[in-house]
Order: C-alpha cells, then sequence, then structure tokens
C-alpha cells in the first residue's frame, strides 16, 4: 500500500496540508468518523495551529440538483500527526502513517527548494543593482540608463518579495 492513486499532501499557501477526506481514504475510515473525532479535540488540534475548514459544493445529480454540500479540514503537516496518533495501528493505517510522513517531508524539502530559488533570484537581483550603481558612477549617460532601468528591477524586487513573504508568516 505504498502507492496511492490520489495525492496525500498539497501546498496551500506555502505550507504543506493534508485533507481530512485523504486521510479517511488512505486508513479506510469514513470520513464523517473522521471529523468527529477532530470536532472531539479540536482544542488540541488547535494548539498545533488555527483549523481551517473547507466546504465542497456536492456533485450534479443526475436527476437534477446536487448532492449534500461536504465540509472537509485541511490539516497542516502537525495536526494531520495528531489525527492519526489518535487511530488504531491496523497494518493499512500503520502503511498509510508511513506514506503520510513520507509525503509531509517530501513537500516540505520541495517548498524549500522552491524558497531557496527565490532566495537566489533575489541575491542575482540585489549583485544587478549593485553594478548598476556601479555603472551609473562612471558617467552621466550610465547614470541615465540606471534611471530607465530602475522602475523594472524595483518591480523586479516587489515581486520576489511578495513570493517569498507568504511563506515567512507561515
Amino acid at each position: 500500500m505504498k502507492d496511492f492513486p490520489f495525492p496525500l499532501v498539497v501546498p496551500v499557501d506555502g505550507e504543506a496540508r493534508a485533507s481530512s477526506e485523504i486521510i479517511a481514504r488512505g486508513v479506510g475510515h469514513g470520513h464523517r468518523g473522521l471529523m468527529q473525532l477532530i470536532r472531539k479535540h479540536i482544542v488540541s488540534f488547535q494548539e498545533l495551529g488555527p483549523l481551517q475548514f473547507e466546504t465542497r459544493k456536492g456533485r450534479a445529480l443526475p436527476q437534477g440538483g446536487r448532492a449534500m454540500a461536504t465540509e472537509y479540514a485541511m490539516l497542516n503537516e502537525h495536526q494531520a500527526t495528531l489525527l492519526i496518533t489518535f487511530m488504531r495501528n491496523s497494518p493499512k493505517v500503520v502503511s498509510f502513517k508511513i506514506a503520510l510522513v513520507k509525503e509531509f517531508f517530501r513537500m516540505r524539502d520541495e517548498l524549500g527548494r522552491r524558497e531557496q530559488s527565490l532566495w537566489q533570484q533575489m541575491q542575482a537581483l540585489i549583485a544587478r543593482e549593485v553594478e548598476s550603481k556601479v555603472r551609473a558612477s562612471f558617467g552621466s549617460h550610465l547614470m541615465l540608463a540606471r534611471r530607465r532601468e530602475l522602475p523594472a528591477l524595483d518591480a523586479e524586487r516587489e515581486l520576489l518579495e511578495r513570493q517569498m513573504q507568504p511563506s515567512l508568516l507561515n
């Protein structure tokens, strides 16, 4: 039971998260029971970060109308770990626990590489700005060229800062 036909962990706002629906499916339990377990221990889950509940519309029915909407929780790594510790260790649950932990580590590494890439981009931008300042000090026509390239450098810096900022706040 190592390969799952669905993603166990997804990035949400720069943080790895697992859906309560995916966890229920992976361990072979009903989602309703899992949500009851989360609500029963909601204070414990909130100690590990704010709980993020979402609602998905029901699918369209052939006879018209829609199925009932489904509420699910998007759990961070610590919350998902707490949830799976509440479950009995059947072979299926143990196998899923291992897969989920590995997937959280993989996602954390992937998000870290993305942040490192942003950091490297920021360092390259700073180097270009310094080079531009040095060139501008050599003469007036180079200073004029720097003035023309400043808006593009500022826009690039702002974009990189916006991309880096959400991950720093989590």
